[in-house]
Parts: C-alpha cells; sequence; structure tokens
C-alpha cells in the first residue's frame, strides 16, 4: 500500500460571500483532504472588526455524500482545531491585517482518525456522489473579490477494497446564543460510535470588540451523563475542562498575531486565554518606533486589548494560552481503538447540561456542540 497525493483543484474560485461546490471523483479509498483557502483583503478594511482572520470568514466546511447526507459541517475556527487533535500544529497560518497582504488557511479534513490512517476513511465507490460545499460569509466591504482555493486528495492505493472499516462524521450538533442563568439540556443522538464532543465558548464583545467575560463564565457549569443520567462522567467548570485536555494532550496553544488595529480595539486570538505573550514593533515607516509593544494588563478572556500609537502602528505577537479557537474536548478515544468509542446505542441516552453564568455580561455569547462520530461500514447506510 502507499499513499498517493492528488492536487485536484489549483487556485479554484470560491465566490466572495457564496459557496464552493465540488464533485469528487467516484471512486477511491479518500483518507483526508488538505484545504488551502486564500484571498487578499480590501486594505486596512479590518482596522476596527471582530473578524480579522480568514478562518472567521469560513462559516461552513461541508461535505454531503448522495446529496443528502452530512459527513462533514463545522466553521473553519472548528476544523482548525480538529486538524490540531488530529495531530496538526496550532498555528498552520499567521494571522494579520495589514495593508492588502494575502490572508491564508489551511487545514487537513480526516475521514480517518489522522492523516495516513490506513484503516478509516471513505470509500468513494460506495456513494453516488460526494460533495464538498465550502461556504464563506465575506463581502466587498472586506474582500475586493473572489477567493481562491487548492484541494489536495490523499488516496490509499494498491489496498483491499474492504481495507476501510468506516469512516468518522464531524458535524455542529448544536449552537445557541447564551442567556444569563439559563440550562440548556441536551440529549444527544442515539447512533453510532462517539469519538468526541468538542464544545467552542465564544463570549459577546463590547463595541471595542473586547470579550465582555470569561469563556469558563458563559459555559459555567457542565454536566456529562452516560445512560439518561444514571452514570456521571462530568460535573465541573470548562476551565477544568481546559485543564483536563492540556494534561491529556501535552500539547501547547499559541498563535502567530499581527495585528493592525485602531487604538484600544480588542483582537481575538485564536486562544480561549492568553497566559503569555512575547511582542515586538512592526514600524511601518523604516524607523526605529519611540512606542513600544503595549497590551492592556489583566485582560482574562479570549481577546486582548491593544495601545496603539497614531499611525496604528503593528505589533507581531506569539501568544500562548489554553483552548486552541475556545475549544475544549470530551475524548472518548483515549486507546484510539474504535471498539472502546462510547456506543451510543448501548450507553445512551447521552446527557450534555450547560448553565451559563447569572449576568448581563455572560449573555450573547455563541455556545456550539460538535460531534465527532465513527460509522461501521461504507456508503449511506454504513
Amino acid at each position: 500500500m502507499y499513499w498517493q497525493r492528488e492536487l485536484y483543484r489549483s487556485g479554484a474560485a470560491w465566490s466572495n460571500g457564496g459557496t464552493y461546490r465540488l464533485e469528487l471523483p467516484d471512486a477511491g479509498l479518500l483518507g483526508s483532504i488538505l484545504i488551502h483557502a486564500y484571498r487578499a483583503p480590501v486594505t486596512d478594511s479590518m482596522v476596527a472588526t471582530e473578524k480579522w482572520r480568514l478562518e472567521d470568514y469560513i462559516s461552513e466546511l461541508k461535505i454531503v455524500g448522495n446529496g443528502n447526507r452530512v459527513l462533514k459541517s463545522v466553521s473553519g475556527q472548528v476544523q482548525k482545531y480538529l486538524a490540531f487533535l488530529d495531530g496538526g500544529g496550532p498555528a498552520p497560518d499567521k494571522a494579520f491585517n495589514y495593508g492588502s497582504s494575502t490572508f491564508r488557511f489551511h487545514t487537513a479534513l480526516n475521514f480517518g482518525r489522522r492523516l495516513f490512517d490506513i484503516d478509516y476513511g471513505l470509500d468513494l465507490a460506495a456513494w453516488d456522489s460526494v460533495e464538498l460545499q465550502f461556504t464563506n460569509d465575506g463581502s466587498a466591504t472586506y474582500f475586493g473579490g473572489d477567493w481562491s482555493i487548492d484541494v489536495l486528495l490523499y488516496y490509499l492505493r494498491e489496498a483491499a477494497a474492504t481495507q476501510f472499516k468506516g469512516y468518522l462524521k464531524t458535524e455542529e450538533w448544536r449552537k445557541w446564543t447564551t442567556v444569563s442563568d439559563e440550562w440548556k439540556y441536551l440529549d444527544l443522538p442515539t447512533e453510532e460510535l462517539l469519538r468526541r464532543i468538542v464544545m467552542q465558548v465564544i463570549p459577546d464583545v463590547d463595541a471595542n470588540n473586547v470579550a465582555e467575560a470569561t469563556p469558563y463564565n458563559v459555559a459555567y457549569e457542565i454536566e456529562l451523563k452516560l445512560r439518561s443520567g444514571a452514570v456521571d462522567v462530568w460535573d465541573a467548570n470548562l476551565r477544568h475542562l481546559w485543564y483536563d485536555n492540556f494534561f491529556h494532550f501535552g500539547k501547547d496553544a499559541y498563535q502567530c498575531l499581527e495585528p493592525y488595529t485602531t487604538d484600544e480595539k480588542g483582537i481575538h486570538t485564536g486562544l480561549g486565554q492568553t497566559l503569555g505573550v512575547g511582542g515586538v514593533r512592526l514600524p511601518h515607516d523604516s524607523n526605529q518606533d519611540t512606542y513600544a509593544t503595549s497590551i492592556e494588563p489583566g485582560l482574562d478572556s479570549s481577546t486582548l486589548k491593544r495601545y496603539a500609537d497614531g499611525d496604528s502602528d503593528q505589533d507581531g505577537l506569539l501568544v500562548f494560552g489554553l483552548a486552541l479557537e475556545n475549544c475544549a474536548v470530551f475524548p472518548f478515544d483515549q486507546q484510539d481503538d474504535p471498539a472502546q468509542y462510547l456506543d451510543l446505542a448501548r450507553d445512551g441516552t447521552v446527557q450534555l447540561n450547560v448553565h451559563t453564568r447569572s449576568g448581563a455580561a455572560y449573555a450573547d455569547g455563541t455556545i456550539r456542540v460538535i460531534l465527532d462520530r465513527m460509522v461501521r461500514g461504507q456508503g449511506p447506510r454504513g
């Protein structure tokens, strides 16, 4: 056996504010899809916006089989975190917004447990059709024209037709806007094998794009129960889950940022909480800057606030912390063996209950729940 990488599309047009559709080949053992999206912004259009990275504008990366069977459906931010869990690094691209230099977004969408998984993936021959449906919510205010995208397909060649025992289906299952002192009671589906539950928690921001709360107050209490509440798996705060993940995976979360913003505007860092920042000034006039890199102290959430001088010079920041893209995970794949994943038919109903803390600052946040499930077999019936 060997892996073939096919550059299936190069520089294809992805309409600004539209959906990129691409039919995949009729046959082949497809392990992963590597994508590279890129587009130059309108010059200095994002100096005071909440969304300032390309992944912030990728609203959905969706893959559909036979016209109606969702195989993948997540946002660009969440997909960045999923690729990190599957073995990728936390910073495949630099985030910057000065001038009109090209923004980039790289990620690997895996149908197996990781890139180059020889046991699990998608058998395209088992489907009548498999189509990419990637959507961005850009506009002419921020991007002057269509985006571009490269698509690489990873095939396992010279393997038996029955080599893949199943594939991973990953989808945003629930999304809601938080309300002060509200409990959400969620019953998970009762089909397939649950590999992991991912939660993304994003606080609301004020008029200067600064987070009004910490994510662990937006998801203040989290309960995870099996067998219709008979078995408690988790009953603690989101911050506890961040550290649970940190000590489990042993991977640092960091981001490479070069923000160019109006004075005292907040920037999303790509982390749920920043623990440390290293910075350097990037003057645009070829002269030593009299101002130093300055960040407001004491901010304890997913945004930082820069102090910028009159000409809004740029800073290069290396930020370290917790919760890449504000995400945390309940993993059921510790042994990396799907036979040990949580059987939703056997251990259901799985209950996920989330409580938002009381207070106006904790309302109007966004919580997403993403389910990553193993489907045994191939084709629309698994």
